[in-house]
């Protein structure tokens, strides 16, 4: 009986069929304008950098584009322009707005949360991608006068 047990342990690593290679932990999801909503428009930023200690402030507009949420952030009168799209990530499929900023040495890429306010207004809290720096965008309310 031990070497029944013993032969089908070596046997059983190569009856079993290869495992797939398991999904990426976030997946970028196919381009929707209605997604997320209100995100459209005017805001001012405010942030921050911990490794230098700085903070700034300025405006940011987002327009569609084609495949993806078109950026123009302003900060102290430097323009940088960059792409928005979102990703679900883990089992739950939580929703993160993944944003890149043209830069030089290299881009700007924040992970941002989105959320309303009493008056349906939109805030995102953004991280950057070394976590040494912090965003929020608050949706300017005359972003709805007509």
């Amino acid at each position: 009986m031990e070497y029944l047990l013993l032969a089908l342990l070596a046997l059983a690593p190569t009856a079993v069929a290869a495992r797939p290679d398991p999904e990426p932990y976030c997946k970028r999801l196919a381009f929707d304008a209605e997604v997320p909503a209100g995100l459209v428009g005017k805001h001012n930023i405010v942030g921050g950098n911990s490794a230098t200690g700085s903070s700034y402030s300025g405006t940011l507009q987002v327009s569609l584009g084609n495949n993806s949420y078109i950026l123009t952030r302003t900060v102290q009168g430097r323009v940088r322009k960059g792409e928005a799209w979102v990703e679900v990530c883990s089992p739950d499929k939580f929703q993160r707005l993944m944003v890149r900023l043209d830069s030089k040495p290299r881009a700007i890429e924040f992970a941002c949360y989105l959320r309303g306010d009493g008056d349906n207004f939109v805030r995102a809290s953004c991280t950057t991608a070394d976590a040494r720096g912090l965003e929020a965008w608050f949706q300017r309310h005359d972003a709805l006068a007509p």
